[in-house]
């Protein structure tokens, strides 16, 4: 055997080595754990809503003991846009001792998003999700999207699109799940 069919040989034998052992470092490095998204499911607890200004938004004092309805919308969503009113209307109607009525905002611009609300009325509380991070985390793909967190902190429900949240039907049905999940009656102002 030749030098040159030997050395091509060894040549092939390892960028073959070369090869495998790329693949089971690829394997390895993908197999190990990416961050874990936050999990959007029922009867779990919600994940912490966390912005600059606080750990987790939702764990608030003035919040605690209280179902929430967290809608998620933007300005740029014509849906988003009609509904604001029904959750203003929503968020006078129930009982603030044991419900509120959150917003946030995916919209680029925060002022264009504080404008939209100060022209339209909406005095409910809204925060601002900087660069749609939280969007982005839990997937959403519909917009506007609401989530129905009970008092201990647990998702309830997950609705996606344009609801009007101040209809007797929805107003009963936000009633009966906080019977259900804080064993109390919950009634309209």
């Amino acid at each position: 055997m030749s030098w040159n069919r030997f050395f091509s040989m060894a040549t092939h034998r390892a960028s073959r080595l070369a090869l495998v052992l790329a693949c089971v470092a690829l394997a390895v490095a993908c197999s190990k754990s990416l961050p874990a998204k936050p999990e959007l499911a029922l009867g779990k607890p919600f994940p912490p809503l966390a912005l600059n200004s606080s750990a987790n938004a939702l764990a608030d004092p003035s919040l605690r003991g209280k179902m929430l309805v967290l809608n998620v919308w933007a300005t740029w969503c014509p849906p988003c846009r009609r509904e604001m009113p029904s959750l203003e209307r929503l968020s006078k109607m129930l009982d603030p001792q044991r419900f509120a009525v959150l917003g946030l905002s995916t919209d680029q611009d925060e002022r264009l998003a504080s404008e939209f609300l100060t022209q339209n009325g909406i005095t409910f509380l809204n925060y601002f999700d900087e660069n749609a991070r939280f969007s982005r985390e839990w997937e959403l793909k519909v917009y506007p999207e609401t989530f129905l967190i009970a008092p201990d902190g647990t998702l309830m429900r997950r609705i996606p699109g344009l609801r009007e949240w101040d209809s007797p039907d929805m107003v009963a049905e936000l009633e009966s799940l906080y019977q259900q999940h804080a064993g109390a009656k919950a009634y309209v102002k």
